[in-house]
């Protein structure tokens, strides 16, 4: 039986490896400290990569799972050390950071960095509007559309408080990991600024590299927002209804990008905007994209957790398989978001205890949880998929069961339209 070790695991990692787990022997590399997405202060990454490079010398270890931003830094740290199948800290480093993926992409939009120390910008002159956001980090935490420089400033004074104490726990991780001479912004406290983009559509592209760096392309997708500037994300929906052509230029082009991050074994995904035929990486991530587990199962009847073990132990034949278990297509899915532009408490702005029919709902902020806005795109308050034969036939299920559970809807993006999926 084969050993898989599963970095910093989260909820979801135990439930989607329980399909597996008579196959293979799972080692849940857990600590007590840590939390998803937010990790505990007391949070150490240096030590906890340390610990577990410590288990694989005492134990036999095939491969390693890794299905978020913070895993995937501590799986390239250990695939590298100790030859297990994965991915190279660089290439997790370079999808991590947001800067230096900026710099990996030849023909990317304009872009910046923000020293938080003094305000100075890195190489342009100050340009508004803009979007700004932290080096790392997830979940658009602390992500701000700016569109002036007195709002800039109040925005930096802001952030120099309480950015710092959330960037260390990566600082720290670069500074024993990373090569700084390459990379000397890595430990820095500083913002990303990038050209605002608007009115484009957005796709994201999910692939992986097997164990001869041949890649693969596992599903593509569509993430539909919100009308207005605020970037609010409406629904991840599957599959892409481009028309083919144009899906295939933008599978190349993602394929193309994973390669500038030097990434070559794993999965990866790649989230994209485009414009007519204009096109750009909105985000490369080295790992999959965990989150769509359900939805990928509920759509295609595939599970992206067995083809991550798979891959993980170098059984590239049976990720194949479990990919080509795909079904025709005809199935359609939505991963739906309940958003809120409001404060206070979570059971004054969602509505808990309402049984809704047909959704398995995930509540992203239980009873008591204050909610805070640190983003210009809001706070994901729940979340759910639908599946059925038509976008538009889940569409107006998904407006009814939001508002049902949106308590204060005028504090939330507009529920009572209809969208139509991009073209």
């Amino acid at each position: 039986m084969k050993n898989i070790q599963v970095m910093l695991p989260t909820l979801r990692d135990r439930e989607g490896l329980k399909s597996i787990d008579n196959d293979y022997q799972i080692h849940w590399m857990e600590d007590k400290d840590f939390n998803y997405p937010y990790p505990g202060a007391a949070f150490d990454l240096v030590k906890y990569t340390e610990q577990c490079s410590l288990y694989i010398e005492e134990n036999h270890i095939d491969g390693i799972v890794y299905t978020h931003d913070l895993a995937n830094l501590v799986a390239g740290v250990l695939c590298d050390r100790h030859d297990i199948p994965g991915p190279s800290l660089e290439s997790m480093f370079l999808t991590n950071h947001k800067y230096y993926s900026r710099r990996k992409e030849p023909s990317s939009i304009c872009s910046d960095y923000i020293d938080l120390d003094t305000g100075e910008w890195g190489e342009l002159e100050p340009f508004y509007p803009c979007y700004i956001k932290p080096p790392t980090l997830t979940m658009t935490l602390h992500q701000y559309r700016v569109d002036s420089q007195e709002e800039m400033d109040s925005i930096v004074k802001k952030l120099r408080v309480e950015l710092p104490p959330l960037l260390q726990l990566y600082t720290r991780f670069f500074e024993r990991y990373v090569d700084l001479d390459k990379y000397p912004l890595a430990t820095k406290n500083i913002m990303v600024v990038e050209e605002l983009v608007e009115d484009a559509e957005q796709h994201c592209i999910e692939g992986w590299f097997d164990s001869l760096g041949n890649p693969h392309f596992w599903a593509e997708s569509d993430e539909i927002y919100y009308p207005g500037d605020r970037n609010s994300i409406d629904v991840y929906a599957t599959p892409s209804l481009l028309p083919p052509d144009v899906l295939d230029n933008i599978k190349e082009y993602a394929l193309q990008r994973v390669k500038n991050h030097k990434i070559n074994r794993g999965f990866w995904n790649v989230e994209i905007w485009r414009k007519g035929d204009w096109i750009t990486a909105t985000e490369v991530n080295g790992r999959s994209a965990s989150v769509w587990e359900d939805l990928y199962k509920g759509t295609y009847n595939i599970s992206l957790y067995k083809a991550m073990a798979y891959l993980s132990c170098g059984e590239d034949e049976n990720c194949l398989q479990e990919s080509f278990k795909k079904n025709d297509g005809s199935r359609v899915g939505g991963q739906f978001h309940v958003v809120t532009y409001g404060e206070g408490k979570s059971e004054e702005l969602l509505n808990l205890s309402h049984e809704i029919e047909a959704a398995d709902i995930e509540i992203m902020t239980p009873a008591g949880s204050e909610i805070a806005q640190s983003r210009t795109s809001g706070t994901w308050l729940a979340r759910f998929n639908l599946f059925g034969d038509s976008f538009a036939e889940i569409y107006q299920r998904a407006e009814k069961i939001r508002e049902k559970l949106l308590l204060q809807p005028e504090k939330s993006p507009n529920t009572n339209h209809i969208k139509q999926p991009p073209s």
